[in-house]
C-alpha cells in the first residue's frame, strides 16, 4: 500500500467526520500496488445507513483530506445498504483494504 500512516489516519478521520462515526473507508486501485508510482487515491466509504447529499459529503471529505495532505487527485465512491452498486463499487468492496 502506497500511503503513509499519516495519510491513512488523515483519510480515516476525514471519513468519520463527514460520513459519521460508523463509516468504513477502503483504499482500492493503483495505490494498493507497491510497485506502481503515482496515481490518484481511490476510496470507497461505506455508511451503515442512507446518506443524504452524499456527493456533497464526499466533496467535503475530499477537501478535508486535501487541506491536510496537499492538493492531489482523490476519487471517493460511497455506498450504504440498498444503494445501487456499479461494477467499480463491487470491485472496491471485494479488493479494497480498510483504513
Amino acid at each position: 500500500m502506497r500511503l503513509t500512516e499519516r495519510q491513512k489516519k488523515t483519510i480515516h478521520d476525514a471519513a468519520l467526520q463527514t460520513f459519521g462515526p460508523e463509516a468504513v473507508v477502503r483504499l482500492f486501485g493503483s495505490r494498493l500496488d507497491d510497485h506502481k508510482k503515482g496515481g490518484d487515491i481511490d476510496l470507497l466509504v461505506e455508511s451503515p445507513g442512507l446518506v443524504e447529499n452524499a456527493g456533497l459529503i464526499a466533496a467535503r471529505m475530499s477537501a478535508k483530506i486535501q487541506m491536510q495532505l496537499g492538493e492531489r487527485k482523490i476519487d471517493i465512491l460511497y455506498t450504504w445498504p440498498g444503494c445501487p452498486q456499479s461494477p467499480v463499487h463491487r470491485s472496491a468492496l471485494r479488493e479494497g483494504v480498510v483504513l
